[in-house]
């Protein structure tokens, strides 16, 4: 399969995280503290900057990213997914989670700082996995794609 194209069964699983959302929580692993200041520092990110977050699940990323003063705004396709996502940020008013596929979001606002995708980027359309977030960002924005096991 090349590089840019699509796996036929990655809609349907994709959306089956979402059945397990609590399991998914509980035992998804966790990126290292270290991952989220090598991602502000190598983006150049301050607090308050905008940061759209592909795929978010139970916020995993999302929380470190508010807890750092980033202005997030995720995007989940799962409802329960999100809700847990919610729950996790309500300490955080200046993160959102939207419930939506990223590729029929429709983005609003000044672009962002930063597109992030961690565990999540090979989910999305392979016409739009890179399209999408480069029209997001704002002249020098980052792109940030990380993973953990």
């Amino acid at each position: 399969m090349g590089f840019m194209a699509d796996d036929p069964r990655r809609h349907g699983l994709r959306a089956g995280f979402d059945m397990a959302a609590e399991d998914y929580q509980r035992t998804r692993p966790v990126c290292p503290p270290e991952l989220f200041e090598d991602l502000i520092d190598r983006a150049g990110l301050k607090a308050g900057d905008r940061v759209i977050e592909i795929g978010c699940g139970t916020g995993q990323a999302t929380v470190p990213l508010a807890q750092r003063g980033l202005t997030v705004t995720a995007i989940e396709l799962g409802a329960e997914l999100a809700a847990i996502a919610r729950h996790r940020l309500a300490a955080f008013p200046a993160a959102e989670v939207v419930t939506c596929s990223f590729e029929d979001w429709q983005p609003q606002g000044d672009p962002a700082s930063a597109v992030v995708a961690v565990n999540s980027l090979h989910w999305i359309d392979p016409q739009l996995r890179y399209a999408k977030p480069h029209e997001l960002l704002r002249p020098g924005g980052a792109m940030v794609i990380a993973g953990c096991l």
